[in-house]
């Protein structure tokens, strides 16, 4: 894939896209849109790729992927959610579909977790990618792979920035917080463990709770990058959960972004992410139908 001339990385973050319903069909339409405008490297689907039983999924496949993201172009690295191990029967199908698409039309989904080297056109790392199973953090028990400490060591290891890519947030403001805050609390360990020992995490993306949301770094915890969710790629927006991070809790300073619904409108994260100046841009935006779609936020934060 082509490298900016600037030296950035700009990646779009759409979530929870496991149904073919219209909104999902708006989220496409307006990240092409956006991308053909403001451009884009490569995509990042942060988890919930499939939902409902999974006797469905070799026909929601092709509707989400194939006629859907792939259009745009670019390559998708895919990480697994919540819905692809439990919730709905026949979650095994829904693995299998996902295992046997990897490399069709740009897609990279090889397992539950992986590290990607993205390299400039000089042949040196300009980006690295940690691909991460945050249900197994969510559901630890024996049968579930790990979140995946060779792929975070992979990718800590080129020294360059590393975007975490998980479904479940270190931080988060919706519905899901009542009854997973350990969870968060869990990865936000992780991931000041990994800042702590050098890592240049420029940022963890996320999906799950479907809204859209920006927190930047030291937001709920001194220590922890920034974080980017964004979730209502397929179905909408939900109503609010705790607003715990308005404004952030650690640093009241830091960029604390949160949109929530009900609406039935779509939505995406588009990020820009410079080593050499170590910054991230990150838009939060909405998508209104054919093509349309409305900027919410823009901030820049550093790592």
């Amino acid at each position: 894939m082509s490298c900016p001339k600037d030296g950035g990385l700009r990646l779009l973050v759409a979530g929870d896209v496991g149904l073919p319903t219209e909104i999902l069909a708006g989220t496409v339409q307006g990240a092409a849109a956006y991308c053909q405008a403001h451009g884009c490297d490569m995509g990042l689907l942060p988890g919930d790729v499939l939902y409902d039983d999974g006797q469905h999924a070799e026909e929601y496949w092709p509707l989400i992927w194939d006629q859907g993201f792939a259009r745009l172009d670019m390559p998708f690295a895919l990480v697994l959610g919540n819905h692809e191990y439990r919730h709905e029967p026949n979650a095994e199908l829904k693995r299998k579909v996902i295992k046997e698409a990897d490399g069709r039309a740009g897609l990279i989904s090889p397992g539950p977790s992986y590290a990607l080297r993205i390299l400039g056109p000089d042949g040196a790392v300009r980006l690295a990618i940690a691909a991460v199973d945050t249900d197994s953090v969510s559901n630890p028990i024996d049968s579930m792979p790990g979140l995946g400490e060779d792929a975070l060591a992979t990718a800590c290891g080129t020294g360059a920035p590393v975007v975490w890519l998980g479904h479940h947030p270190p931080s988060s403001q919706g519905g899901h917080h009542t009854h997973e805050a350990h969870v968060e609390t869990a990865l936000r360990a992780r991931l000041k463990k990994l800042v702590a020992g050098g890592c240049r995490v420029a940022v963890a993306t996320a999906g799950h709770d479907h809204d859209l949301q920006a927190f930047g770094p030291g937001c709920q915890e001194a220590g922890v990058p920034g974080v980017v969710v964004a979730g209502p790629a397929s179905k909408g927006f939900r109503p609010p959960g705790p607003a715990h991070l308005s404004p952030c809790t650690a640093d009241v300073k830091a960029v604390s972004r949160y949109f929530a619904g009900p609406k039935p409108n779509g939505g995406f994260a588009w990020l820009s992410v410079h080593g050499e100046t170590n910054t991230v841009q990150v838009q939060l935006i909405e998508t209104l139908g054919e093509g349309a779609s409305n900027v919410l936020s823009t901030d820049t934060w550093s790592f």
